[in-house]
């Protein structure tokens, strides 16, 4: 299957990050927010900076459409996701989690207060797995051209068709639908499940926790 509603949303969001500069102030504003200086009159500046921004927007076009394309390409779920989080003790932080998967995927050890650990380190694992990926892409494909095909008012679009209601709570709020950290994992739990697979919670100890993901 291939997302072509996905790749023209995500073009057009990062189409949007090239600046309408009309005057002096703006100029400044935005030769300031991209950390450059340039040498010459206003329209000498203004030429280069939108030079230098066009160059990110194509570097990032082609990124977006390598990842989108790699996913399409992924082989279809089948089998088992498990992810295995292990905890560390942190002198700064208390306890560490950091995630790992059955097909070698290895995250990075979570630090920090204040937000859910557990849910960052498992957004990571979900997020490495490729048919997973895939099967949130088409749902998000699905979710696009229900809007693009629906007659309901603008109120109950939002409610029904809008990506937290389509798909979950903590898929992305970009283009592209991903699993987000913090957010509990619980809500990783539910877009999972809407995807129409089955989430188990085999261990959960201090030290280690342990999610199984089938069909």
């Amino acid at each position: 299957m291939r997302f072509e509603r996905l790749r023209e949303e995500a073009i057009k969001e990062i189409v949007k990050v090239m600046p309408n500069i009309e005057n002096e102030e703006q100029l400044k504003k935005e030769l300031s927010f991209n950390g450059k200086e340039y040498k010459g009159d206003y329209e000498t500046q203004r030429k280069k900076l939108l030079t230098f921004i066009d160059k990110g927007i194509q570097k990032r076009r082609e990124e977006v459409l390598n990842k989108i394309l790699e996913i399409e390409q992924a082989d279809d779920f089948s089998g088992e996701l498990v992810i295995t989080i292990e905890w560390k003790k942190s002198y700064m932080w208390g306890s560490n989690p950091k995630a790992y998967t059955n097909f070698g995927f290895e995250g990075e050890s979570i630090g920090g207060c204040g937000y859910c650990k557990t849910s960052t380190a498992t957004a990571q694992a979900l997020n490495s797995y490729l048919p997973l990926m895939k099967m949130l892409f088409k749902k998000e494909e699905q979710r696009i051209k229900n809007l693009e095909e629906s007659k309901m008012t603008k109120e109950d679009k939002e409610k029904f068709l809008g990506r937290r209601a389509f798909i979950g709570y903590g898929s992305g709020y970009y283009a592209l639908p991903k699993f987000e950290g913090g957010v509990g994992v619980s809500s990783h739990q539910s877009i999972v499940e809407n995807l129409n697979l089955k989430w188990k919670n085999i261990t959960s100890t201090s030290q280690t926790d342990v999610y199984l993901i089938t069909k």
